[in-house]
């Protein structure tokens, strides 16, 4: 803002940031949760943590897989439903297992919007682990689905997540990630 200021010779008072947003209708209507949660292999309690996004270095996908045995240490019901596809998706799968939890994570790859929407539904978290976050529409998309989030400090979401407010910030690395995990369960 300041930089357009400068730039441009515009008083302060002429500049407002007007974010993104999202349909926040598709999110409305009831699911049965244990229904969804039951199509990944997850019982109808048990807690499910969803990353939805690209499999690449940018989106975290392999911090939070190294942040899974820490969460799992402290919330043994917790499952992962990783939404990803890309360049890293054979080696997160591959991970998992030299991890030992490959029975906690499932990994449908890149699933259809209707698909999308029930996962955002019936999870209980949602987990945006980026090294790097252009703006970060999946957090609308959670906060439409009335879901809490966990998202790293890096780029848009650290201008509109409050910390302990609105989700929990955490850095981007694996331990901050399983102690952003860790709290909001």
């Amino acid at each position: 803002k300041n930089e357009l200021m400068n730039l441009y010779q515009c008083p302060d008072w002429k500049i407002h940031a007007i974010y993104n947003g999202v349909n926040f209708h598709e999110f409305d209507g009831e699911v049965d949760c244990g229904e969804i949660k039951k199509q990944y292999h997850i019982g109808p309690v048990d807690p499910m943590i969803l990353f939805v996004g690209r499999a690449t270095i940018q989106k975290g996908p392999d911090l939070l897989i190294e942040a899974i045995p820490d969460v799992l240490a402290q919330n043994p019901d917790a499952h992962f439903v990783i939404a990803a596809a890309g360049e890293m998706a054979d080696d997160l799968e591959w991970r998992a297992g030299e991890l030992g939890i490959q029975n906690r994570v499932r990994f449908p790859g890149n699933v259809p919007r209707s698909e999308f929407i029930n996962l955002m539904r019936a999870c209980d978290i949602v987990v945006i682990p980026s090294r790097n976050e252009p703006f970060g529409i999946v957090v609308l998309e959670a906060w439409s689905a009335g879901k809490p989030v966990v998202v790293t400090n890096r780029g848009g979401p650290d201008e509109f997540v409050d910390h302990e407010g609105n989700g929990i910030k955490i850095y981007d690395n694996h331990e901050s990630i399983s102690w952003g995990l860790n709290r909001t369960m």
